[in-house]
């Protein structure tokens, strides 16, 4: 498989060409103005209008040079767009996520009786906006400023970077969620992201290992399925230099029998050699070799968390914890369960592992994997990273381009009424 150079580049490689440093700091987000307002909408489905609370864009021809800047996907017009919320999905740390439906503006006759309604005539600069619903829906992050501003510093995750790096990543790859686009008010920072239906990954393995009485995940050409995607979106979050710090099945969305991989909270923006400087580093755009990073912190979830982000005292390499973190996502979708509880020796699972005794646990506890499953399995457990399969060997693993491989049969969506 020819992948570029950063998914065959080895740890090795990486230190040796530059001592360690920090991450690099994001571009600074574009976020534009926005509203949260009780406005008239139209209900297609049943005629009726009523009032609702409704989101958006104060300068609507900031639409225009997002797309023109690709944050938001290609179907995205800038037409006058508004968005409802209807369903509350999930608490956030700084707020809440919600499902909105998306509102177009409407210029038939409730449009005309507003106007009237409001001294102007029908068509008026001046005539208030009236909305009409549609079947679309999107996922909005609502960030409020009390608790961000109450919370700043106090946390690993800080959701103005995080929208500085879904800006960066944007919405070239169908396995990274990117953003549509992004508001503010006085209230709120107003994250627009694309709906998906399915619910997260987590749940998908949970439903397989509840069919199985918690015996075993997913079967293999069920994981590939999945696995594959999770690859290419990696592939997309290296290809532009970042590392994900977070990879875990909760933060894989499935929208129908597609996923894409979300929460950048804790993403780092990976250095590079900067050819043009000798002894600088710079961004992915421009750089030539990545570079370690220094120890930044105990984060993410214990389950998949590398050793070397576990112990915190030795430079990393951003792609190959990543690595390690899909690892363990495809351990927990074959087998149901996580492969150890820490990161460290003094946990009796993730010492098996790492001695390379990987598929005899596994068998141990009756579950019976391919020989290729579990060598792939074994290869990116690796204790020592210099030792992990890169990227592009992961691609091109006997497991991985084995041609048995098929989606799930399709399940529930989400209600979002």
């Amino acid at each position: 498989m020819d992948l570029p150079a950063h998914a065959r580049i080895n740890f090795e490689q990486v230190q040796s060409h530059g001592e360690p440093c920090r991450p690099l700091d994001f571009p600074s987000p574009v976020v534009d103005k926005g509203a949260r307002v009780n406005a008239f909408v139209v209900d297609l489905s049943s005629g009726t209008r009523s009032v609702w609370s409704v989101i958006h864009r104060l300068d609507f021809r900031a639409a225009a040079l997002n797309q023109q800047a690709n944050f938001a996907p290609a179907n995205y017009t800038s037409q006058f767009i508004a968005y409802a919320p209807t369903k509350r999905l999930q608490s956030a740390i700084y707020g809440s996520v919600w499902a909105c439906r998306v509102l177009r503006r409407h210029y038939g006759v409730a449009a005309d009786d507003a106007a009237r309604a409001t001294g102007v005539e029908p068509g008026s600069p001046e005539a208030p906006i009236v909305w009409e619903t549609s079947n679309e829906l999107v996922a909005i992050k609502m960030i409020e400023w009390s608790i961000y501003h109450r919370n700043r510093g106090n946390l690993l995750e800080d959701p103005v970077k995080e929208v500085a790096a879904m800006q960066l990543i944007g919405n070239a790859s169908p396995h990274v969620l990117g953003p549509i686009e992004v508001l503010q008010d006085s209230e709120c920072l107003y994250v627009i992201m694309p709906y998906c239906r399915g619910g997260d990954l987590f749940g998908i393995v949970v439903k397989f290992a509840g069919e199985s009485d918690g015996d075993i995940g997913m079967p293999e050409p069920v994981a590939r399925y999945w696995f594959r995607q999770i690859l290419k979106g990696l592939q997309h979050l290296q290809s532009i230099g970042v590392c994900h710090r977070d990879l875990s099945l909760e933060n894989v969305l499935v929208d129908t029998n597609n996923c894409l991989i979300i929460d950048m909270g804790m993403c780092l923006c990976v250095p590079y050699n900067d050819p043009m400087r000798p002894g600088s580093v710079t961004d992915a755009s421009r750089g030539t070799m990545r570079r370690l990073m220094k120890p930044q912190g105990v984060c993410g979830k214990h389950n998949y968390m590398s050793p070397e982000i576990f112990s915190n005292t030795a430079a990393f390499d951003g792609f190959a914890i990543d690595l390690w973190a899909a690892g363990v996502i495809l351990y927990i979708m074959l087998t149901g369960f996580p492969p150890y509880d820490q990161a460290t020796r003094a946990d009796q699972k993730f010492d098996i592992i790492v001695r390379g005794d990987l598929v005899r646990q596994i068998r141990d506890w009756g579950i019976n994997l391919s020989r290729e499953a579990g060598d792939i399995l074994q290869q990116m457990l690796q204790l020592d990273p210099r030792d992990r399969l890169t990227l592009a060997e992961v691609m091109s693993h006997p497991w991985v381009i084995n041609e048995e491989s098929h989606p799930p049969p399709p399940s529930n969506p989400l209600a979002y009424h």
